[in-house]
């Protein structure tokens, strides 16, 4: 990808981003006064409340949302202001794994915003949470597949000129550890 795609990609994914949970913050700051006092506020596995508590405690999705968005969003100034990534990298696997890392970033910043976003409309209207069909718990794993798939690109794209040997490693520990999150997070849902 040239440059300017990323610079628009990095762009867009912010503007959505921040957007979404400005405008729905602005939203619930137009009804906040019609809530009542208690109200459901989190999700258990069943993508219904299972905690309920003051209203003042809707901010919530709203500070883990901008939390996590700004996180991300230092996370890539990080990125981009650091000198080299590895001395070991030529210059093009330096921009290489740099645009990578980015992307996983702004995968992970957007799937987190619209992730909030979506429990903030939910807090606001008082429904069950909607997650596509999947449960809570399996849905919050989701973004690991962006830093997995990013560490692997990144992998192959740097020791491809060392040996295909490495490569097959790498491929089998990511395999491991995607298979391990799953056990882990299948467990803690029970």
């Amino acid at each position: 990808m040239h440059e300017k795609t990323i610079k628009r990609l990095h762009t867009t994914v912010n503007i959505l981003s921040f957007g979404m949970l400005g405008a729905y913050l602005v939203y619930m700051l137009m009804v906040y006064k019609d809530f009542p006092e208690k109200i459901g506020i989190h999700y258990g596995d069943d993508n219904e409340f299972d905690v309920y508590a003051s209203r003042a405690y809707a901010f919530f999705p709203f500070i883990a949302g901008f939390g996590l968005v700004i996180a991300f969003t230092l996370g890539g100034f990080a990125i981009n202001k650091a000198k080299r990534i590895s001395k070991k990298l030529g210059v093009e696997e330096d921009i290489f794994v740099r645009r990578t890392v980015l992307t996983a970033f702004d995968a992970m910043k957007l799937f987190w915003a619209v992730f909030y976003t979506i429990w903030a409309h939910c807090v606001i209207h008082q429904t069950r949470m909607f997650t596509f069909g999947i449960p809570i718990r399996v849905f919050q794993v989701l973004p690991v597949i962006p830093i997995g798939a990013a560490a692997l690109a990144a992998d192959s794209r740097i020791r491809l000129k060392k040996s295909k040997r490495y490569i097959i490693i790498a491929e089998l520990v990511f395999i491991s550890v995607m298979v391990f999150i799953l056990i882990i997070s299948n467990n803690l849902r029970k």
